[in-house]
Formats: C-alpha cells, sequence, structure tokens
C-alpha cells in the first residue's frame, strides 16, 4: 500500500483510535525498511470532527455525496442561460440535499464507532458548499483524506493548502471557450444582404435614441447589482469566516469538556476506591482497639 492508501485507511478510523494506529502504521513501515513511508506517516495530523465525519460520509455514503456534487454543473448551466426559475429549484434542491447528507454523517460515524455531536454538522455542510463551488475542492473531499473543513469564499478558489492529508494534485480545469461568429463574416454578409437589399428600411434616429437611453439604462442597472453581488459576496465570506472560528471554538470546547469529564470519572473512580480503603482501615482500627481493651482487660484481672 502506498502513502495514499495508508492514509486513506486511517482516515475513516474512528477519531479516538487515529493517533495510535497512525504511529503504528509508521512503525511497520519503518520495520520493512521504507523510511520514506514511515516518515511521511508520521507526519499525517489528525482530522478536525468535522473533516473526519466528510471522510466517513465519502467512505459510507458516497453515492449521496456524488450526488451532492452533480448538482454543480446543473447549476453552471442554469446560471449560464440566465434561467431564474431553473436555478431557484436547483438551489432549494441544493439546501435540502446538503442537510440532509450532513444529517446522515452522524449515522455514518455512529456506524464507524465514532459518535459525535451535532456540532461539526456546520462544518461538514460548508465543506460541502464549498465542494459544490470549486471542482479542485470537490475532488478533494472525494479523496477521503481531509484533515480540515474547506470555506469557499466569494469567487476564489477554495484553499486547499494543507487540506488533504497524503498526496493531492488538485484537477485542472480548461477555461469554458466561447466563440461566436467571426465579425468580418457577418460584416460581410450585412453588407451583401444591404447590397440586395437595397430598400431595406433604416432604423429612425428616434428609436436609435430609445435604444441608445436603454441600453445605458441596462448597463448602469448591470453595474449596480454587480457591486451589490461584491458587496454580498465579502459579508458572506466575513461571516463564514466567523462562522468557522465559532465552530472550531466549539469542537475545542467539546474535546476539552470531553477531556475534563474523562477526567472528572477517574477521580471519582480513585475516590471511590479511597473510600473502601478508608472504611477497611477504620475496622482495622475498631478490631485493634477491641483487642488492647479486652488484652488491658486481663492484665487488670
Amino acid at each position: 500500500m502506498d502513502l495514499a492508501e495508508r492514509s486513506a485507511a486511517l482516515y475513516v478510523l474512528p477519531l479516538d483510535r487515529f493517533t495510535q494506529a497512525r504511529n503504528a502504521a509508521a512503525k511497520d513501515a519503518a520495520k520493512d525498511g521504507d523510511r520514506d513511508l514511515a516518515a511521511a506517516l508520521r507526519a499525517l495530523p489528525k482530522p478536525s470532527s468535522a473533516a473526519w465525519l466528510v471522510n466517513v460520509l465519502v467512505d459510507r455514503r458516497r453515492g449521496e455525496v456524488e450526488q451532492v456534487l452533480e448538482l454543480a454543473a446543473s447549476l453552471r448551466e442554469a446560471q449560464a442561460s440566465l434561467d431564474r426559475a431553473q436555478v431557484h429549484a436547483l438551489g432549494q434542491r441544493r439546501q435540502r440535499l446538503l442537510a440532509d447528507v450532513a444529517r446522515q454523517a452522524l449515522d455514518a460515524a455512529a456506524e464507524a464507532g465514532h459518535d459525535v455531536g451535532p456540532a461539526a454538522l456546520p462544518g461538514v455542510e460548508q465543506t460541502l458548499r464549498a465542494a459544490l463551488a470549486d471542482p479542485a475542492a470537490a475532488a478533494a473531499v472525494l479523496t477521503g483524506r481531509l484533515v480540515r473543513t474547506l470555506e469557499a469564499s466569494g469567487w476564489d478558489p477554495v484553499d486547499l493548502d494543507g487540506a488533504v492529508a497524503g498526496p493531492f494534485t488538485p484537477p485542472t480545469t480548461a477555461a469554458d471557450a466561447t466563440s461566436g461568429p467571426a465579425s468580418g463574416t457577418a460584416s460581410g454578409s450585412a453588407e451583401d444582404g444591404e447590397q440586395q437589399r437595397p430598400t431595406r428600411r433604416k432604423v429612425s434616429a428616434r428609436r436609435r435614441r430609445e435604444a441608445e437611453a436603454q441600453l445605458a439604462a441596462a448597463r448602469e442597472a448591470v453595474a449596480g447589482a454587480r457591486e451589490r453581488l461584491a458587496a454580498a459576496a465579502k459579508a458572506s465570506a466575513r461571516i463564514d469566516v466567523r462562522r468557522n472560528g465559532v465552530t472550531a471554538s466549539i469542537e475545542d470546547l467539546e474535546d476539552r469538556l470531553g477531556t475534563l469529564r474523562r477526567e472528572l470519572a477517574d477521580v471519582d473512580e480513585e475516590r471511590s476506591a479511597l473510600a473502601h480503603e478508608t472504611e477497611t482501615a477504620e475496622r482495622s482500627v475498631e478490631e485493634a482497639e477491641g483487642a488492647e481493651a479486652a488484652a488491658r482487660a486481663l492484665l487488670e484481672g
């Protein structure tokens, strides 16, 4: 098995088994004489709770994840065709699928033997949204080796630096090439038509002025809409960053709370054992004092 295969196997294990399994895999690789693989395995970071949920989803519910990602192409086609009704319908379907698949992550986690609280679900949904927005992010998700959650920020590519454990090369996507009829050909056709139809009516000056005014108004509306869209995208990006930070803080607090609960259980266990020892010692003292009193009575008698 190469690094990618070994990593994929590690990143779907229950979170509480990850570190031990990673170190064992590195030790086995070192025993086999593959020092580079051993070092690479030893350097693998433990995934966040939300990233682990996405990995388990890909491992156990891959079909559902791919169904969500397939919506990306449909949305791009609808947006390119300016079909607002279809964009709206696909957007609603996307939201339902995202929420449904995110909830399935909890079931997949239980099947894997590690329950994760619902606090991690926003990170799962955020990562799936990023995968919808960027094909490279979708490829990262489908590796099943995420270390951290992904985040889409406006129109920029999703930051994948350090997001995938093991080897990962983002896919290259060719820019869409659109071409219309050559201007020379169109011009020539118009000229030929003008020569063939010398009686063709010309656009009146009044109608031309009206069309120019409508064009100017439309351009102004487009510019205003683009400005509002850019402002909304920036605001959304800031909110997403804040939400991601809050989610990460909650995950850290939950991890800390789990540690404290385990520590409390250990303290309670020690306290119980100490109470038992105290009770035994008290009985021993009572028995010794009774024996001492009996011996003193014999001596005095």
